[in-house]
């Protein structure tokens, strides 16, 4: 949704239709009471997050051609702190955003900004000010709120609002559950789920008619990527299973017989190898 630009004379107020809207008034005040007039009124003093939306507010706001100019939300209380918006803790301060040999801290306390709003070079630049001084504030009234978005987090860019999903939701105010799609049952059996739909996180139980075993994991889960956890069952009849557990046991039998048998006649070798060595027996001392 478009943000729009709303104009204050005093304490009247021109409303529009819902959306994140920039405010600002004609009376000029101390950074301090700017901000108390922002959240009163509205959500706070304006927070830029991009070079985009700082363009953007320029574009929109009435050029002033010489000082008092707009306050915005970025402050520090120490010299040496950084910059900080207020609200959401964002540094986020762009490569040309400062006006030339800004900010000089001129007076040692200078830990407000202003943003220029003019025709010159200077446009859409910031300075460094003491909070003291008296200028137009400039506010925001944000969209998002705690219903925006049934399961997820609300996100405000420049002329769009959007949920930001949490794992296994989607929609446009994240309000469905993700589905996997439906599962068949397996030849020779049925299935069962958790839930009466096929959501996020249900789990779904495989079982064999009677005279047929499951064959693998009987249960499967749909994950947050809309599939299913595994492979599906089968269902085996007990004749079958019971020619594959004799089949195996068969193989198993068989090896054990050829690996008893290998090893014998290992055996039987190296007997046959140390006979010759035992009957010459030790050597007798030679007389002279």
């Amino acid at each position: 949704m478009k943000r729009t630009l709303i104009f204050l004379l005093g304490t009247s107020l021109v409303w529009t239709a819902a959306g994140w809207t920039y405010h600002y008034s004609s009376k000029i005040m101390n950074w301090t009471l700017a901000r108390q007039w922002c959240q009163t009124s509205f959500t706070d003093m304006v927070v830029i997050q991009s070079q985009e939306e700082n363009d953007y507010l320029v574009s929109k706001l009435p050029n002033r051609n010489r000082s008092p100019y707009y306050w915005i939300g970025i402050t520090k209380k120490h010299k040496n702190e950084t910059w900080t918006w207020i609200g959401n803790n964002s540094t986020w301060i762009g490569e040309h955003s400062w006006a030339a040999n800004e900010p000089n801290n001129n007076h040692s306390t200078e830990f407000c900004v202003e943003i220029y709003v003019n025709t010159g070079e200077n446009r859409g630049k910031w300075n460094d000010e003491k909070c003291a001084n008296r200028k137009y504030p400039v506010c925001y009234k944000a969209q998002c709120n705690e219903t925006s978005c049934v399961r997820g987090r609300c996100h405000e860019t420049i002329e769009n609002t959007t949920c930001l999903c949490e794992p296994g939701f989607e929609g446009d105010r994240c309000q469905t559950a993700v589905e996997c799609p439906p599962l068949p049952d397996p030849e020779n059996g049925y299935h069962s789920c958790s839930a009466g739909n096929l959501t996020f996180n249900t789990t779904c139980q495989f079982k064999c008619y009677p005279g047929f075993l499951v064959n693998g994991s009987s249960s499967v889960t749909c994950a947050i990527t809309g599939l299913w956890s595994g492979p599906r069952p089968t269902c085996t009849s007990y004749k079958q299973t019971l020619l594959a557990i004799v089949g195996c046991g068969a193989a198993c039998a068989l090896c054990c017989v050829c690996f008893c048998w290998l090893k014998h006649r290992k055996r039987k070798k190296l007997s046959q190898i140390r006979q010759p060595d035992e009957a010459a027996g030790p050597f007798s001392e030679v007389q002279g």
